[in-house]
């Protein structure tokens, strides 16, 4: 990876790992927004940018804008659920996890990004804040985003879903995991995994 690659994956993380909680607390739906904000630019930047000097560079940022954003522990209790996966596969599972959701926000909005995503508004739902966005494509209107953001204090507000059309990406996930599951065991979902991640 070339020098600018390595700054801007450090520089991502510098940015984000400012604390939120006491922002949350204040304007919750202010403090998801910006978390929202800085995943889609982040994400964007590191899809798009020239600087970044090849498909391995572009991946490490990537992985470092969601690594930042997504509350890992909340989608691995929803995708495994009650699976009492062996130590050695749940600790392969959390290390292929980021790059599998890495590579499945590419995979999901990695087209069409001449212009850059829009955030539009916020809504309380219980306790967390969806926050909308509008990601452009290359050959149809915007695709109607919504990430569902919640606040973990210590921790500041973090992804916990990320919806398409009102879809949502846990559930689907969860869907396709626990098939996996069935059909081959935590073998199976693993090499499913390794074959999808960046």
């Amino acid at each position: 990876m070339r020098l600018s690659g390595l700054l801007l994956a450090a520089l991502l993380a510098l940015t984000l790992a400012v604390p939120h909680s006491a922002a949350a607390e204040e304007d919750p739906e202010g403090a998801a927004r910006v978390v929202a904000q800085t995943l889609v630019g982040d994400a964007h930047v590191a899809m798009t940018d020239s600087e970044l000097a090849d498909d391995a560079a572009r991946a490490e940022a990537l992985k470092a804008a969601v690594s930042q954003a997504f509350a890992f522990d909340i989608w691995e209790r929803f995708l495994v659920g009650d699976r009492d996966l062996p130590p050695d596969d749940l600790a392969a599972f959390r290390d292929l996890l980021p790059g599998f959701l890495a590579q499945l926000y590419a995979d999901q909005f990695g087209k069409g990004l001449e212009e850059r995503p829009q955030i539009n508004g916020t809504r309380k739902v219980r306790r967390d804040v969806m926050v909308s966005a509008a990601i452009p494509r290359a050959n149809g209107d915007p695709l109607p985003v919504e990430y569902r953001v919640r606040d973990f204090a210590e921790r500041g507000p973090l992804v916990i879903d990320v919806m398409v059309g009102g879809i949502s990406f846990l559930v689907l996930k969860r869907d396709e995991f626990g098939g996996l599951l069935d059909q081959g065991g935590a073998e199976r979902l693993l090499a499913f995994m390794r074959e999808k991640s960046m």
